[in-house]
């Protein structure tokens, strides 16, 4: 008996071996593609993985893993835990659909999709609980130096069959909670690579908590569900919501119904580079916007996202928040390129009406400052109107008690349906070129022109500078102002014969006595 068991042994060990000869493992790429911006600490990589070979390589069918089987989820944590009894190990999913629940991957653990293979969620009807909000993929708790990747993003696929799930949120299921695909929380150094996630429930690949979990690097992978617009909408599947620190992002498709990529409390030191961003909410900062600041978003494409740059927060959720990039990007048919605002969900009626009631400012006050948005361009936006609050080329709004202040805008280039909404702000700087087309009334302003009064939909409390002139208060105490000027009043209303009050004349605020 011993003897067949050691012959069986021996067999199915060759078998592994011949198996999966051809499934390689380095990470010689990602060290080549660090691109660490000046002055930042360098993103980790995994560390301590073991050398693969067949001791340590397990196949999930080698645990009662099978394509006809409703559900794998323990043959799957059987070979996760294999793997980290070993000390480390990397797990097979072979070519197939493989159904599976909820997850724990260990330390030093590789999970490998192979090509062909796709890793698919139990269906909403065959999860029993649907109040809990565990991801489905985690780490054992403080597990560090995780790899999860496939062969490409075209054929290593993880699947969520999100649909009943934002059919229940449509129905306002109560207590339903959809937890990530895809969550780490404390450890550190893991690397997400070559693979698509497509119809989660929820959330697809989130990084960290509360500051832990640091230490992230994504490439290469394609993020799916539908737009938030479609007829058929997934609800709130953001792409890679980060909530730590050290993270690079590259070479990612992301096409979905949220956030394509947000960064949230205790983001810090954040890249992303090199991205394709379609249905979604663009590139995102908040509403959770504690203790963030360093982030850079750079080189990225933007076709029908609903937004571009968005920094967004409320007084119950933000604080200091400074030194954010925003550079080399391209956006077509973007409804609301950049928007930078203190009242996330709660936008007054009227800048005047949140200048009469100023809050008291407190440390969860939205604080927004030194800010870059250099070297973009904005075309195609042609659809709503700019009484839609939401739909301007720009639009800055911060709070009577807490201005945003120190944005450069350098060499931007805008042409969109809408023009600009500028309210409690200052220091507000175009440089170098920037240029701003309003479509529908056909009007450009050049760099060369004094001000941005002519696209200017609405201004309150903002002071700003196109081509080095400044803007601000004076008061016209004597004489009638020229028929022939152009005069805004503070509901934005263009007039050329303005009576007695304040009003918007070539960017500054004028008081006509």
């Amino acid at each position: 008996m011993r003897i067949r068991n050691y012959i069986t042994a021996i067999m199915l060990l060759a078998a592994t071996q011949t198996a999966h000869a051809d499934v390689s493992f380095s990470m010689q790429a990602e060290a080549e593609a660090q691109n660490t911006p000046q002055g930042w600490k360098a993103v980790e990589l995994p560390q301590g993985l073991p050398a693969f070979t067949a001791a340590n390589t397990f196949d999930i069918t080698d645990f009662g893993a099978a394509t006809t089987s409703t559900d794998n989820t323990a043959a799957i944590q059987a070979a996760l835990d294999a793997a980290h009894q070993a000390g480390g190990g990397m797990v097979i999913v072979p070519a197939g659909e493989w159904l599976f629940g909820r997850i724990t991957i260990g330390s030093h653990t590789v999970l490998h999709l192979c090509a062909g293979a796709t890793l698919k969620l139990l269906a909403y009807a065959d999860q029993p609980d649907h109040t809990t909000k565990t991801p489905y993929i985690t780490d054992k708790k403080g597990a560090t130096d995780i790899v999860i990747e496939g062969e490409s993003a075209e054929t290593s696929v993880i699947e969520g069959q999100g649909g009943p799930w934002w059919d229940a949120v449509e129905a306002k299921e109560s207590g339903l909670q959809r937890g990530s695909i895809i969550r780490f929380y404390q450890g550190e150094r893991h690397l997400f690579r070559h693979f698509r996630l497509q119809n989660a429930p929820g959330t697809n690949l989130t990084l960290g908590q509360s500051g832990k979990g640091a230490h992230n690097t994504v490439h290469d992978v394609h993020i799916y569900a539908p737009a938030s617009s479609a007829s058929d909408p997934s609800h709130n599947t953001d792409g890679i919501p980060i909530w730590t620190q050290y993270c690079n992002i590259y070479n990612c498709t992301i096409d979905t119904g949220d956030d394509n990529v947000v960064t949230d409390s205790d983001a810090q030191y954040i890249h992303v580079w090199n991205c394709d961003f379609k249905a979604g909410h663009g590139a995102s900062l908040g509403s959770y916007t504690k203790n963030m600041h360093h982030i850079i978003y750079e080189n990225l494409t933007f076709d029908g996202t609903d937004c571009g740059f968005r920094l967004k927060s409320n007084t119950d959720r933000s604080g200091d928040v400074h030194d954010i990039i925003f550079r080399n990007c391209a956006m077509q048919n973007v409804a609301t390129p950049i928007q930078i605002t203190a009242w996330y969900d709660k936008v007054p009626d009227s800048p005047e009406e949140a200048a009469a009631s100023p809050e008291t400012k407190i440390s969860t006050t939205p604080e927004y400052h030194n800010i870059l948005i250099q070297n973009v361009t904005v075309t195609g936006y042609n659809t709503k109107k700019s009484n839609e609050k939401n739909y301007n080329g720009i639009m800055i709004y911060g709070r009577p008690e807490s201005y945003v202040y120190d944005v450069t805008f350098d060499n931007v280039k805008i042409s969109h349906r809408n023009g600009v909404r500028l309210f409690f702000c200052k220091d507000i700087k175009f440089i170098n070129g920037c240029t701003f087309t309003k479509t529908f009334t056909n009007t450009t302003v050049e760099a060369t022109a004094s001000d941005l009064s002519e696209v200017m939909e609405h201004s309150y409390e903002a002071a700003y500078t196109w081509n080095k002139e400044s803007t601000g208060i004076k008061s016209v105490t004597s004489g009638k102002p020229s028929s022939s000027d152009v005069y805004h009043s503070l509901n934005g209303h263009r007039t050329k014969n303005p009576s007695k009050g304040i009003y918007i004349h070539q960017g500054k605020k004028v008081i006509i006595k």
